[in-house]
């Protein structure tokens, strides 16, 4: 029944309820108009017709909100059917994860979820966000670490993410502690700060290494989606070590042993996006990013120093470490419309595929996996099983390690 319809139905049936109850009364004076058989019908038609206010029914559940719920709940699940590793899962990504079950080549993790974190809400900043938690792993020498920077556009997420990354637990179990942090969002505080936050965790986290048995020459960063660009933005700037500084953490080296994102963007500028990409409208979260209200304010030439420098790309030098980079999607889909809603593209290979070429034309070590050609399993552990191992940098020292 359509909303107009209910709404008369209702005009009648309020009206004759109020016939009915008349005659109630007058009956019950010891008068009995013909009124009196109006009263069953109207009693019966308030309680069975549909109410257009506050006593309606239920509005039907988002169709969107439904699915997000049910993707959400199936990720946490299952992590490893996040194929871009953006902490976001897809019904393309649920989908694949689903055949690889049904082909029965798919083996379980076990099932039990990761410890408390052996340092929890560790303050490394001034801010309310610069927080994080680091899991150790057993042993008496001094262990690697892996730094992961969680995902959402800069203006959400949190570090407790990686609780949900298998990478986690295959960390610890071949030697290596993990630390999640959280960061400034941009409404906090816009670009550079959430970068020089992750800067800050490394070196932070080499302030503590000898209270907390971390070899700080072995340090690798992570990340998904922002938290991949702000990885990469690590591993390639230049050194953030500032020894004139009164800060002792400030003092220590920002440069990290290899790095391993999922899901971001090598280019954050506009030209970037639309020759790689095709696309010319960009999200609102990127132009919050640098504190602009519109494209038009992100575009502006003000912001084009911020955004150039924002991009790591532009810091790739020969001297820089190791790579391992995921990506969605394949080469072939770009490029988009030109409108296209930025789910479809932020996270595409497309704007990770410049890197490589640029790291190939370097002489540096790069891998680059997408869904035409997917990480075989394991490769992410064995990646940093081979760049933070005791061999590798035998003989080494923090200061000599990509400078």
């Amino acid at each position: 029944m359509s909303f107009y319809m209910t709404c008369a139905a209702w005009s009648v049936v309020m009206r004759q309820t109020r016939i009915a109850w008349s005659s109630h009364t007058a009956a019950r004076s010891g008068m009995a108009p013909i009124t009196r058989g109006l009263a069953p019908l109207a009693f019966g038609l308030l309680f069975a017709l549909p109410m257009p206010f506050a006593l309606g029914a239920a509005p039907a559940p988002n169709k969107d909100s439904v699915t997000a719920e049910r993707l959400q709940k199936f990720l946490q699940r299952f992590p490893q059917a996040d194929a871009n590793g953006d902490g976001v899962l897809t019904e393309s990504e649920a989908r694949a994860f689903r055949q690889v079950k049904q082909s029965g080549k798919f083996s379980a993790p076990p099932a039990r979820g990761p410890r408390a974190p052996t340092h929890a809400d560790v303050t490394y900043g001034p801010h309310a966000r610069n927080l994080l938690d680091c899991w150790m792993p057993g042993g008496d020498q001094p262990a690697p670490a892996l730094i992961f920077f969680h995902g959402g556009s800069f203006k959400a997420g949190d570090k407790s993410l990686v609780t949900s990354r298998p990478i986690l637990l295959e960390c610890l179990a071949a030697g290596i502690a993990v630390v999640s942090a959280n960061y400034r969002f941009s409404f906090d505080a816009p670009f550079p700060a959430p970068m020089q936050d992750g800067a800050r965790v490394v070196q932070f986290v080499r302030a503590k290494a000898k209270e907390w048995r971390i070899n700080p020459d072995r340090i690798a960063v992570s990340g998904s989606s922002a938290g991949a660009t702000m990885a990469l933005w690590i591993a390639l700037h230049d050194d953030l070590a500032d020894p004139a500084s009164a800060d002792p953490v400030a003092r220590l080296s920002s440069r990290v042993t290899c790095a391993s994102p999922h899901s971001g963007p090598a280019g954050l500028e506009p030209e970037y996006i639309q020759k790689y990409a095709g696309v010319t409208k960009l999200g609102a979260a990127l132009w919050q990013l640098f504190g602009a209200n519109s494209q038009t304010e992100f575009e502006s030439l003000e912001r084009r120093t911020l955004i150039r420098e924002a991009s790591p790309i532009h810091h790739a030098t020969r001297d820089d470490p190791p790579l391992f980079l995921t990506y969605a999607g394949v080469p072939a889909e770009a490029p988009f419309a030109a409108g296209s809603p930025q789910k479809d593209w932020i996270h595409h290979v497309s704007l990770g595929l410049p890197l490589k070429a640029k790291y190939d034309a370097l002489g540096g070590e790069c891998e680059l996996y997408h869904r035409g050609r997917p990480a075989p399993t394991g490769a992410e552990i064995e990646f940093l099983k081979k760049h933070l191992s005791l061999a590798a940098l035998a003989g080494t020292s923090e200061t000599e390690i990509h400078r």
